[in-house]
């Protein structure tokens, strides 16, 4: 038996053209050499094979439908897919209700004293400065000149006590007056505003450098300054001086702790 190789023939094209030309070329053949043998017998002999031959060698020119047909490779397109989220713009709208103001600068305060300073948005119980009334160390006598003092320890840094924003003088006063880590120096600046009560309050303090600003600001107001220089709380980088303010010229100056400058005592509330 002979085993022979079936080929699935394409399904336009390629096996009727081998299949047609293969014919052509075979009844070529017969009808040349049969024209040949006509014309002269021994020629037919000689020529015949060379037309089959011819016709063999050029059928297999034609595309074998049982070849392998090439293959293209083609790269599979890609599409890449972009996609930018864009986070929603959210606007927040803070509201913020302030309480009105129950004192205005140049009004008395609760201790007796003059508003000086009014910021409604800072926390409640720092709101308000108020600046002991003139004569603060006679009863308010609006008469008696404000106390001198040193701001004292000359030579020692107090720690806490540099903070110079408002805000800062009653910790700066609490620093310098600590028993233990403070300024144990005797009738020093710190310690009469914070010794001294009015009206049952006794939450005073030496201001710091920006509070007794303010106070030069509004000293009409206030009323009963001096025109020397009074002491801030707050103390310089180095241990020797001090912040101290003129009330004449209205410039703060670093100061040696052993000047004796006036003392007002302010609170806040």
């Amino acid at each position: 038996m002979f085993a022979v190789d079936v080929c699935e023939l394409p399904a336009t094209g390629g096996s009727t053209f081998v299949v047609v030309a293969g014919l052509f070329v075979l009844v070529a053949g017969v009808i040349v050499t049969r024209w040949v043998r006509q014309s002269a017998g021994r020629l037919s002999i000689v020529v015949a094979p060379l037309v089959l031959l011819g016709g063999f060698v050029l059928a297999p020119q034609v595309s074998d439908p049982c070849a392998p047909s090439a293959t293209t490779t083609v790269a599979p397109s890609t599409t890449t897919t972009t996609t930018t989220t864009v986070a929603p713009t959210t606007t927040t709208t803070t509201t913020t209700t302030l309480a009105p103001a129950l004192y205005n600068v140049g009004a008395e305060g609760p201790g007796g004293g003059i508003i000086f300073y009014v910021d409604m948005t800072r926390a409640a119980g720092s709101q308000y400065w108020e600046a002991a009334c003139a004569g603060w160390q006679n009863n308010c006598d609006g008469t008696t000149v404000d106390p001198l003092a040193e701001w004292g320890c000359y030579g020692t840094a107090i720690t806490g006590a540099d903070g110079k924003a408002i805000g800062t003088g009653e910790q700066n006063t609490t620093d310098i007056v600590d028993l233990v880590t403070g300024c144990t120096d005797a009738g020093i600046a710190a310690k009469l505003a914070a010794d001294y009560s009015h009206n049952t309050l006794d939450d005073w303090f030496l201001p710091s450098k920006d509070e007794l600003n303010q106070m030069y600001i509004q000293q009409t107001a206030i009323g009963g300054f001096s025109t020397f220089f009074y002491w801030s709380s707050s103390e310089t980088v180095d241990a020797n001086l001090a912040w101290s303010q003129s009330f004449y010229y209205g410039y703060g100056s670093q100061a040696s702790k052993y000047n004796t400058f006036h003392v007002r005592p302010v609170r806040a509330f």
